[in-house]
């Protein structure tokens, strides 16, 4: 079992943003396998769009003021470690032109030495999408499209072309290339489409709040797809990510328990999100690692 961490870096509070590059050094340190970003262009005071998880979560994105672009603090990441893996968690594809994304991305794997994830969702808060001047209709279709013309980018054709109802784009030179023969493209969410979008197009998933019950009902669910569509369940590689609760030795044998009881079920790595500032983080993070055996 592998062990992450998702962290909200918003590059405000008594330390600057080079606290995320000390937190990158200090979570490979200790022997994490991967660091996970959230994203979020902009936040609001208030929100109309329900946010589609559980309530903790929903309270944090609401008092939120803003993070570090992902994709500009995971090239920071990329040259203070260099083992740790770095992934969005996840990357709201159609609000983002895919031409730039694609190039942004290969150029993180390119700096990285080919430790970069993609994890991809289509978002829930109409409000970003309004603020974008990006129809938020049809965002799952937007996002197929988008993902399909970024894999066309990244293939080691130097000429690429594309055409399509929400990209078109004549025969076009974009460099870098990643340095992963088939860079990863994990899907967060939990819908029929994510599963779909799994099966067509993913390498991987990214389950977030997730009950054990609800996980097994997925992976069976997913598996009976990929064997369906001729494709192994070993191609994939399986993530949850588990809100950090309070620190109480209760909690610490619930989060083993979860750690163990996810393990049986085939996910291959759960992402803990304890939060940067928190006086107690460095002790946090290790007692993680301490559980689980790393």
């Amino acid at each position: 079992m592998r062990l992450g961490i998702s962290e909200l870096f918003t590059g405000a509070g008594p330390r600057d943003g080079s606290w995320s590059n000390d937190a990158a050094r200090l979570i490979e340190e200790i022997g994490f396998a991967s660091v996970w970003l959230p994203e979020h262009v902009v936040f609001f005071p208030e929100y109309k769009s329900q946010y589609p998880y559980e309530s903790g979560g929903a309270q944090e994105v609401h008092r939120m003021l803003g993070v570090i672009d992902p994709l500009v603090l995971a090239s920071s990441i990329a040259a203070s470690t260099t083992t740790l893996r770095i992934g969005t968690y996840v990357f709201v594809v159609p609000q983002r032109n895919p031409i730039i994304t694609a190039r942004q991305v290969a150029s993180i794997d390119q700096l990285s030495g080919g430790r970069f994830e993609f994890g991809v969702g289509v978002g829930w808060a109409v409000e970003e999408y309004d603020a974008l001047d990006v129809p938020f209709g049809r965002r799952g279709a937007r996002m197929d499209e988008y993902l399909a013309a970024m894999r066309a980018l990244w293939s080691p054709e130097e000429l690429t072309s594309f055409s399509g109802e929400f990209v078109d784009f004549p025969p076009l030179y974009c460099f870098p290339k990643p340095v992963q023969s088939r860079l990863p493209i994990i899907v967060g969410g939990n819908s029929d489409a994510s599963l779909r979008r799994i099966v067509e197009v993913g390498d991987g998933w990214a389950g977030y709040s997730r009950t054990t019950e609800d996980i097994e009902i997925f992976v069976e669910r997913l598996a009976t797809a990929m064997e369906a569509a001729g494709r192994r369940m070993s191609e994939l590689s399986l993530k949850v990510g588990r809100r950090s609760k309070g620190k109480t030795e209760k909690d610490w044998e619930d989060d083993l328990a979860y750690i163990e009881s996810v393990e049986k079920l085939g996910i291959d790595e759960v992402v803990v999100s304890p939060r940067i500032g928190d006086e107690h983080y460095e002790r946090d993070m290790r007692r993680y690692a301490e559980i689980v055996g790393l």
